[in-house]
C-alpha cells in the first residue's frame, strides 16, 4: 500500500487486536440478536480523545441482521503493560470491574461488547459526550462529587469483602512495598544521574522525596487507619462523560482499587487544577461539598484539624505513589515547560505537607 491513500480497512487488512468472531458475538448478545453479520469496521475518531494507558481507538462497525442493517460506534481499548512491576494488568482490573462490579456500582458506565479475559482489549459502546470537559460548570463538577460519594458509601467499610477481588489495586496495604521500591528506585536513579536536573539541581526538593520515601510507613500509617472503600483510581473530568440530558456516564476504571476515600477526591482536585487551571468550583468547595454529602449518609464527620492532618498524608503518599518514579524519567525539556504548575499544583503544597507531618529523622 506504500505511496498509495488506501486505507487498511478498504485494502481488507484486519488491524485490530479482536477477531470477527469476538465482535460478532459481543454485537449479538448487546442487540440480543443472533443473526447478526458483519458488513464493514472501519476507524474513526474519538471526541475529546485525551491521553490513557494504552492506546484507544474508535470504530464504526455496520452490520446485517434479521431485523435490517445498523450501524454503530464503538471504543476499542488496548491497554499497555501494568502500573508497576508485580501488578494486574490495568486491562484485567478494567475487565474486572465490567464484569464482576459494575452492576454493584451506583453511576453509570460504558456498556461492554467484548474484551479479552486477560485485558489484552476491550470493546466499549461509544459514549455521545455534549459537554468539553474543560467546560465544565459548577453543577457538573458537583454532580461528579455526588457520584463520588455515593460510589464510596456504597462500599464504606467493605475492604474485606472487595478483597474477594484479586485483580483490585491495595497500595496501602498488599501491594505497598511494590509502590515503595518503585519510588526508592527512582530517587537512586535521580541521584546517581544529576537527572532531571529540575529535581537534582534543588535540594530540598530532593530532601523532600528522600523523606517521602524514608518515612512511607508513617505516611500511610493514618489512612491505613480510616475505613476503605471501592476507589474509582483516576476519577477526574476527563474520565466522566456528560451526556445532553446532564447524566454522568463513568469511564477508565484501570486504577480501580481498595483504599481511602480521600485519595479519589485528593485525584479529581488535582487532576483537575493540572488539566484545566483554575475551574469554576474552588478545591476549598469541593472538598467542603464532599465531606458534608458523605456526612448526610454515614456517621462521618472529622474535626477540621483531623481533616487537614489527613488530607496531607493522602497528598504525600499519592505523590509517592504516582509521581516520583515518573518524574525520574521525565526530560528536562517537558518538567520545564510544566514547572509552575508542577510546583503549584504539588511539589509545593507535598513539601509544605512533609514539613508539617514527618520529622527530620
Amino acid at each position: 500500500m506504500a505511496g498509495t491513500n488506501i486505507s487498511p480497512e478498504d485494502a481488507g487488512i484486519w488491524i485490530w487486536p479482536f477477531s470477527r468472531a469476538d465482535l460478532a458475538a459481543g454485537l449479538r448478545r448487546y442487540f440480543n440478536d443472533l443473526s447478526i453479520r458483519l458488513t464493514s469496521v472501519r476507524k474513526v475518531s474519538i471526541k475529546y480523545q485525551r491521553p490513557s494507558i494504552g492506546l484507544v481507538s474508535g470504530i464504526q462497525v455496520k452490520y446485517q441482521g434479521q431485523k435490517g442493517k445498523g450501524a454503530c460506534r464503538l471504543v476499542v481499548k488496548e491497554p499497555r503493560g501494568t502500573t508497576r512491576a508485580g501488578l494486574a494488568g490495568v486491562g484485567r482490573r478494567e475487565v474486572g470491574v465490567y464484569q464482576s462490579l459494575v452492576s454493584q456500582l451506583p453511576m453509570e458506565t460504558p456498556q461492554l461488547i467484548s474484551a479479552a479475559p486477560n485485558g489484552d482489549w476491550l470493546l466499549l459502546d461509544e459514549i455521545e459526550i455534549a459537554r468539553n470537559p474543560s467546560q465544565w460548570k459548577i453543577r457538573e463538577y458537583r454532580k461528579a462529587i455526588e457520584e463520588l460519594v455515593e460510589l464510596h458509601n456504597r462500599f464504606w467499610g467493605l475492604r474485606e469483602d472487595l478483597n474477594n477481588f484479586p485483580w483490585l489495586l491495595r497500595p496501602l496495604t498488599a501491594d505497598f512495598e511494590i509502590h515503595i521500591t518503585a519510588a526508592e528506585n527512582a530517587i537512586k536513579q535521580i541521584e546517581f544521574l544529576a537527572m532531571p536536573e529540575f529535581l537534582a539541581g534543588h535540594p530540598n526538593f530532593m530532601k523532600t522525596l528522600t523523606k517521602l520515601a524514608t518515612q512511607a510507613g508513617k505516611i500511610a500509617a493514618p489512612l491505613k487507619r480510616i475505613p476503605h472503600t471501592l476507589l474509582h483510581g483516576d476519577y477526574w473530568p476527563g474520565n466522566i462523560a456528560v451526556l445532553r440530558d446532564g447524566r454522568h456516564v463513568v469511564y477508565d476504571w484501570q486504577l480501580t482499587a481498595i483504599g481511602p476515600g480521600i485519595i479519589d477526591l485528593l485525584v479529581f482536585i488535582k487532576k483537575s487544577l493540572w488539566w484545566f487551571g483554575p475551574v469554576p468550583f474552588r478545591a476549598e468547595e469541593m472538598i467542603g461539598y464532599y465531606r458534608e454529602r458523605l456526612a448526610g449518609y454515614l456517621d462521618v464527620a472529622w474535626e477540621d484539624k483531623e481533616w487537614s492532618m489527613i488530607w496531607d498524608h493522602a497528598l504525600m503518599w499519592r505523590f509517592l505513589q504516582e509521581w516520583v518514579d515518573l518524574l525520574a524519567v521525565s526530560p528536562d525539556s517537558i518538567l520545564q515547560v510544566s514547572a509552575e504548575r508542577l510546583r503549584e499544583i504539588w511539589l509545593d503544597p507535598v513539601t509544605e505537607a512533609v514539613a508539617r507531618r514527618l520529622s527530620d529523622e
